[in-house]
């Protein structure tokens, strides 16, 4: 009976356009202009094109919710596509018209375009690539085949969108600002609040990091900085990836990450960053400094500058509570301190693990050994408070700058020495070494002449002892003295990290002898562009370092240094005229607290001194820049001196001589001197 129905709708309709059935089961022309548009806008599917029937083969029965969505599907396409498309007309023979149109839709539209909804529009409209005819079809001309004309493709999309532009860039979405929380994963490898912790520990210590190089970054180390949010996306990014890729063993990934970067110093993080920034700079340009450094005008001549010292000395005997000594030991003093030493079996504390041992001078006789209790484990770092994130009000944990690490931490240090070291401070104890002595005067050295001295020292089985001294004029920089030190004692650690002496450098050395010329060897370099080697002599003794000393100031000379009390007491000298960089520059919780030299040379002269040694080049500071440097600050601070007396009515004489203000009291006020009424 189906087939039969079927049947008719091949033939037209006796009632033709006046037909008033609902669905009439004969043909009529609008079934056939349904057909072809159906054709046209409906998604070609492989397997329903090979059993697609023709036109006039169309299955009678449609539902009337068929029949509505196809009209609502009809008039939205003509809605948008008005000006640029024309519906086909139909023709007398719908049925090979409407295959033909077919077989060109297999062949120009893609069968398995997805159909995506469109943003912003109804969720029945489907966002897909709809032909635009600009001509009518037409019967095939001729039996071969003609060649198909490219068809122009239109989204339906909406009038604004760039999409509809030619050559339009797609608007890239903003990436919104992500805070510290771990990303959400399909499958998380441990508990959000685990993740939360471990994810903070991480942005800290890339905090820290960042923190310490944008102290210190000039030039192309600028471009290395992270903002903060540089840092948590570099916090989550490392963390997301140890949760997709190591899921199995994410908690100890994680944690050695993190104790990797505890014990990253600031040489390794500017490697690290300087690999992954990439210098953008062209070859011909230089790394400027972070801050220009500044140049010194005191606005007094060199020979004002040393008549100018005299009112930065210190009294010293109101500094004998923090390490200065100005009065000499005396010899009962030293026997009792020599009694006390027998007493206790020469048992010292570590200067740096803090552990108990006992130290042999002259080496033990059963076994030449120099001290007990095995070798030293320590932090060479000194310890610091890190910074803590905004809003953070957890108490901070005191860290080293070597490893990172925490003083909770049980691991315990993280270098390792062969000997255990010690240090005293104690005069008596200093005296039984080496007494110390009053600076003579020297009739031979010039009047007008002051010196800026450094002092390194090493460890013995007596404690710290000198071993080199250095002594440049001021303010004119030019080396006096440099000379390398034999300690009385036995050498236990040189520490080479801050006194740059080396053991080679000791052994290697040449002796000096009194009343030879103590000037360093220079060897010449068999490559010409390389420095010639300076080659320091070594003196004798302590005191035969001293007496050379003795030769080249007096007690009248003023003597400068930055921390002058280890110095002097290294050197076992009791100066009259001493002009100490940390006492001119006091910390802001007073002593003990002492500014560092390096501090005070970077914030007040914008200058960098004891930087990280290169690799290649000697470890250690240089006695000579340090000397420098503290005079450098002296002369800082002659100028805002004489800048204020200046201000008061101080002027320079006839003959540069500096004038005081007369009887009357004059002031400046507004640029000119004022009398009071």
């Amino acid at each position: 009976m189906a087939n039969a129905l079927a049947a008719l709708k091949s033939l037209p309709c006796p009632a033709g356009d006046s037909c008033t059935e609902f669905q009439c089961l004969f043909s009529h022309p609008r079934d056939q202009s349904e057909a072809g548009n159906k054709a046209i806008h409906k998604p070609v599917n492989s397997q329903d094109s090979l059993r697609a029937p023709a036109a006039s083969r169309a299955r009678p029965y449609e539902d009337e919710k068929n029949i509505h969505e196809q009209d609502l599907q009809r008039k939205r396409i003509k809605l948008d596509v008005n000006d640029t498309a024309t519906v086909p007309q139909p023709s007398s023979t719908p049925a090979g018209r409407s295959k033909t149109q077919v077989r060109e839709q297999r062949k120009v539209l893609p069968g398995n375009t997805p159909a995506t909804v469109q943003q912003g529009g109804s969720p029945h409209i489907l966002k897909r690539n709809t032909p635009s005819f600009t001509e009518t079809n037409k019967p095939a001309q001729g039996p071969g085949p003609k060649p198909q004309q490219p068809m122009a493709i239109t989204s339906i999309a909406h009038a604004g969108s760039s999409s509809l532009v030619p050559g339009a860039q797609p608007k890239q979405p903003s990436k919104e600002p992500e805070s510290l929380n771990p990303r959400l994963l399909k499958k998380a490898p441990t508990s959000h609040a685990t993740r939360v912790a471990l994810v903070k520990a991480l942005h800290a210590e890339f905090r820290r990091l960042n923190d310490e190089l944008k102290k210190t970054a000039r030039g192309v180390e600028k471009k290395w900085l992270l903002s903060d949010q540089e840092l948590i996306v570099k916090t989550l990014d490392a963390e997301q990836e140890i949760a997709i890729k190591k899921t199995a063993i994410y908690n100890t990934s994680i944690r050695n990450k993190i104790l990797t970067y505890k014990r990253m110093s600031l040489a390794q993080w500017k490697e690290e960053r300087s690999k992954l920034v990439p210098d953008t700079s062209s070859d011909d340009t230089e790394p400027h400094p972070a801050t220009t450094p500044e140049t010194i005008e005191t606005g007094l001549t060199q020979w004002q500058e040393v008549g100018f010292l005299p009112r930065l000395v210190e009294d010293l005997t109101t500094f004998e509570a923090f390490g200065y000594i100005s009065k000499i030991p005396s010899k009962e003093d030293i026997e009792a301190a020599e009694a006390g030493i027998r007493a206790c079996g020469n048992t010292e504390t570590c200067d740096r693990c803090t552990r108990r041992f006992q130290v042999f001078p002259g080496r033990r006789e059963t076994d030449g050994a120099l001290s007990t209790n095995g070798p030293c484990v320590y932090h060479p770092g000194k310890l610091y408070f890190p910074v803590r994130a905004p809003g953070d009000r957890t108490k901070g944990q005191r860290r080293f700058r070597c490893c990172q690490r925490s003083t909770d931490d049980d691991a315990g240090g993280c270098t390792v020495a062969q000997h255990h070291v010690f240090k005293t401070t104690d005069p008596k104890r200093l005296a039984a070494v080496l007494n110390f002595v009053n600076t003579p005067i020297n009739p031979d050295v010039p009047k007008d002449r002051a010196a800026s001295f450094d002092c390194e020292m090493g460890y013995t089985v007596y404690g710290l002892e000198l071993v080199r001294l250095t002594v440049v004029a001021w303010p004119a920089g030019d080396v006096l003295l440099d000379i390398l030190v034999q300690p009385v004692g036995e050498v236990l650690d040189l520490n080479t990290r801050f006194s740059g002496v080396r053991p080679e450098d000791m052994a290697s050395a040449e002796r000096f002898q009194v009343g030879s010329d103590h000037r360093p060897t220079v060897v010449p370099s068999q490559d010409p562009t390389q420095k010639a080697e300076t080659r320091l002599k070594i003196a004798a003794s302590p005191k035969a370092a001293r007496d050379l000393l003795f030769t080249i100031i007096s007690a009248e000379t003023p003597l400068i240094g930055h921390g002058l009390e280890n110095d002097l007491n290294a050197a076992r000298i009791v100066h009259p005229t001493c002009i100490d960089t940390v006492l001119l520059w006091p910390h802001s919780r007073g002593l003990p607290m002492r500014n560092g030299l390096k501090y005070l040379m970077q914030t007040k002269l914008g200058r960098m001194i004891q930087e990280e040694p290169k690799e290649g080049s000697p470890e250690g500071h240089d006695s000579a820049e340090d000397a420098r440097a503290a005079g450098d600050l002296v002369r800082l601070k002659i100028r805002d001196e004489w800048k204020d007396m200046r201000m008061k009515g101080w002027t320079t004489g006839a003959a540069g001589e500096l004038l005081a203000p007369g009887d009357t009291a004059w002031t400046v006020v507004g640029g000119s001197r004022k009398k009071p009424a």
